[in-house]
């Protein structure tokens, strides 16, 4: 086959795989999530007996929607919606009269009464329930298993008692008080309060619950304050949530009508933080660090030292970032030990450092002729060399427990190699043959140091002998060309 017509041949299998793949691409995710589906809201529609509802709906799984209505009726409607599955399996309606303790208690089970036969354009049908009014309100939820109201928050309908709570900040500390401001309608209610849980995988902890007397016959709809101490450590979440004991004047008894919403509060931890920048090894008895402290919610009251020398505890008040200088008597290792102190919280903080003076030691060894010759100080090592460079082996110790940092090599020309740890080899080139000073520096990681001097010859390698052209050799065989190319152009003439 030509190679004219495998060119194209081959582009066309690419253009082909190239599709092939683009169409793979393109295919869309077969896989849905199988669960059945409750709405997340309440829609509106008209009652059965003409009541018009109004129905505030929040899209977040711990809030529910409430139904409030300022004139009585026997019955109330409600529909619901409920996608994913059928008609035999619809929802389950639960229903609470408030009677109980302040735990949520499922009441009496209650099937829906129709349904829609038309399906919305998602799958979902409609179902409704009627309430027969005998009270001022009505708990109620709607529930598919566990995949819906996993927060077990009742939707209410309510002819005239409200209430609803919040919290600015919604983050507390495990210092502080968790407040929050109730409003209710201020008409025959005994007692008001919040009740509170750790909120946990499956939503089942028990509640604590915070009451507050209240004596009030007023009309008027009204804020109070009311909070709880708490024991709970930082990184906890709390579900909190506002009730009332209203006085039912249809039912004639004291009933609990509980808040339709979860609110979610995060406990941060209060405790100070502190960080600590120093070198760890120094050899310098003045020794020198950065402190920096904080606490949300609160100050940095003080800081205390102590440098592990018994020269006892310096306290630092009211700053939260400082570099701070301490005289050693003598060189060791020390301990040190910061706290910082924020309210009736503290961090402490350890710091380990060495001051030690003891310089490091080293070895430098010259290859030469292939040999490693270790010179004394000052000597001078005469080396044959090929090209302008020397090589040389290099080893370091620290018997004052900072250990080798690093080993410099420099010549007197200026050329540095640095080497970092205990040992090596370096090659340093020169800019001209003869005699070269070499200084050799070892650093500690205290910074201590140790060098050692000695100089080189560098003398090049002697011309070879053995040249298979001899330079007069070479000028007679030039010279005789050359005469025989003017003879050859003279007969040719």
């Amino acid at each position: 086959m030509k190679k004219r017509t495998i060119i194209p041949l081959v582009l066309l299998t690419l253009m082909f795989s190239m599709s092939l793949t683009t169409i793979t691409k393109s295919q869309p995710n077969d896989f849905q999530d199988s669960l059945p589906k409750i709405s997340a809201t309440l829609p509106v529609f008209q009652g059965t007996d003409g009541n018009a509802t109004l129905v505030y709906a929040q899209n977040i799984p711990q809030r529910r929607g409430a139904i409030y209505t300022t004139l009585l009726y026997n019955n109330v409607t409600i529909w619901y919606s409920y996608a994913g599955g059928d008609n035999s399996s619809a929802p389950l309606l639960f229903g609470d009269d408030g009677l109980g303790n302040l735990d949520w208690d499922i009441g009496e089970l209650m099937t829906y009464d129709d349904e829609r036969t038309t399906l919305e354009s998602d799958g979902s049908a409609y179902y409704n329930y009627t309430f027969f009014v005998q009270s001022n309100f009505i708990k109620f939820v709607v529930r598919y298993g566990y995949y819906e109201n996993e927060y077990k928050v009742p939707h209410l309908i309510t002819i005239g008692p409200y209430i609803f709570s919040e919290s600015y900040p919604i983050t507390f500390t495990q210092l502080t008080d968790i407040e929050f401001n109730v409003t209710m309608d201020d008409f025959n209610i005994t007692e008001y309060g919040l009740r509170y849980r750790e909120v946990t995988p499956d939503h089942d902890s028990e509640f604590q619950n915070v009451t507050i007397p209240l004596v009030a016959n007023g009309l008027t709809r009204t804020s109070y304050n009311a909070s709880f101490a708490h024991l709970f450590e930082a990184g906890t979440q709390i579900e909190v949530r506002s009730f009332m004991v209203h006085f039912d004047n249809m039912t004639l008894i004291d009933r609990i009508l509980e808040e339709c919403t979860a609110h979610l509060v995060a406990i941060v931890d209060a405790s100070p933080q502190l960080s600590i920048t120093a070198d760890s090894f120094v050899n310098d008895l003045n020794f020198s660090l950065l402190y920096s402290a904080s606490a949300p919610f609160s100050n940095i009251t003080s800081v205390d030292i102590d440098w592990d020398d018994l020269s006892g505890i310096q306290t630092i008040v009211n700053d939260s970032f400082e570099v701070v200088y301490h005289l050693y008597d003598s060189t060791g290792e020390y301990n040190i030990s910061i706290t910082a102190y924020s309210d009736i919280l503290s961090v402490t903080k350890n710091f380990l450092v060495l001051i030690e003076q003891e310089a490091p030691t080293g070895i430098i060894k010259v290859l030469v002729d292939g040999n490693l010759v270790q010179p004394s100080i000052g000597e001078l090592v005469p080396i044959e060399v090929d090209i302008k460079s020397a090589t040389f082996q290099v080893s370091a110790n620290d018997t004052g427990g900072s250990g080798v940092w690093k080993i410099t090599v420099e010549t007197d020309e200026g050329n540095l190699a640095t080497l970092e740890g205990d040992n090596g080899e370096i090659t340093l080139l020169f800019l001209e043959y003869g005699e070269h000073d070499i200084l050799m520096t070892v650093y500690d990681n205290s910074e201590n140091t140790y060098t050692f001097t000695f100089s080189v010859d560098l003398i090049p390698v002697s011309m070879r002998t053995d040249n298979p052209v001899p330079f007069p050799f070479g000028i007679t065989t030039i010279v005789g060309l050359v005469a025989i190319a003017a003879i050859y152009l003279k007969k040719k003439k």
